[in-house]
């Protein structure tokens, strides 16, 4: 199934948290399907880091704070509920949400952007969630937050299951196994646990039975997603679907993105100024990239945005604009990886990669 197509089927499934979350003046909050999502004032992004690890201190200071500007706290402001507050190194107030000191990304462009979710695998969009039982977490993958167990195993449930009945028995159990309640636990809100004809207790969310697929076998997988069409995974926020002209190809370096022909789709990591300084002048650049043109209807979506290019526009990606490699021929085609990478400081063009957060 096309990735738009699946994302449009999950929105049309999933529901959207009613819970509340107290918040102090100057910071909206964004009710979703995982819990409420902070923002500033201006509805920019809000993010927690994951070196933050020490009581009443941020460790994001100096060049850092530049990229992540921290929230700022009025010098007369009060911890409330959730809320506390962080003195930085000038002696400003910064808030902090269950503890976590909280952050704005100097690369969003737009209010509910959110380009450093999962950067460097330490910076994540701020949110209060949705009551989860022991044993089961969300996790951010590449097709949007999902019920996991402890281990990060992805959960899924069945299309056809009704009235909570069980439509996973006998030889379907062989491939799929249900989530087992232990025998303490109650229903909590949307949480139920569900007997079996076995005697067993099984999870259920908002009256669908949770289950493992045999053939996952690391943390984030999704090859059950879609069998035999009444298997979902069981994500609970959608990701942005992709734009029309967006393809997913299969590469030596596994599943990427790619333009409407199949050509591998590629942003460049670091400075390229520096980098036609050194390595390959703007001539150079010219004969070798091509940038993806944004026509005049052309609309942004998730991860994927529009920005200035001369008289036009050009379509980029987490803000950073895209390429495509003349000397890419086939669909799949990954000449362009790791190319201008001698200027230096890890800059290089690279392709995007479909994301796999268990494999980062």
């Amino acid at each position: 199934m096309r990735l738009a197509a699946f994302a449009a089927v999950l929105l049309a499934q999933v529901g959207v948290a009613s819970a509340t979350t107290e918040v102090p003046p100057g910071v909206t909050t964004r009710a979703s399907g995982v819990g409420v999502f902070l923002a500033d004032a201006k509805g920019m992004t809000l993010y927690t880091y994951a070196q933050d690890n020490t009581p009443g201190k941020s460790a994001c200071i100096d060049a850092c704070a530049k990229a992540w500007p921290p929230l700022a706290a009025p010098e007369d402001a009060v911890p409330m509920g959730k809320w506390s507050l962080v003195t930085r190194e000038d002696d400003t107030k910064q808030w902090a949400f269950r503890g976590k000191p909280l952050y704005t990304y100097a690369r969003d462009t737009y209010a509910g952007g959110a380009f450093g979710e999962r950067l460097g695998n330490a910076w994540f969009a701020a949110y209060d969630p949705i009551t989860l039982p022991p044993g089961i977490n969300i996790r951010a993958l590449f097709v949007g937050r999902t019920l996991v167990d402890r281990r990060g195993m992805t959960l899924y449930t069945r299309t056809d299951e009704k009235d909570g009945k069980s439509a996973c028995e006998k030889a379907c159990l062989d491939a799929w196994s249900p989530l087992a309640a232990p025998l303490a636990a109650n229903n909590m809100g949307d949480w139920a646990v569900l007997p079996r004809s076995d005697g067993t207790r099984q999870w259920a969310y908002q009256g669908k039975r949770l289950y493992f697929y045999a053939d996952d076998l690391k943390p984030g997988e999704l090859k059950g997603e879609g069998k035999d069409n009444v298997w979902r995974a069981a994500i609970l926020e959608p990701a942005a679907p992709l734009p029309g002209w967006v393809t997913v190809q299969r590469s030596d370096m596994g599943e990427i993105y790619a333009d409407a022909k199949g050509m591998t789709l590629y942003v460049f990591n670091g400075s390229l100024e520096k980098t036609m300084q050194i390595t390959c002048n703007p001539e150079c650049i010219a004969a070798n990239w091509r940038a993806v043109p944004a026509g005049e209807d052309a609309k942004p979506s998730g991860d994927w945005t529009i920005i200035p290019d001369g008289a036009g526009k050009r379509w980029a990606y987490r803000g950073n604009a895209l390429y495509t490699h003349v000397r890419d021929k086939q669909p799949g085609a990954i000449g362009g990886d790791k190319w201008a990478v001698g200027a230096g400081g890890g800059a290089a063009f690279n392709p995007i990669l479909l994301r796999r957060d268990y494999e980062e």
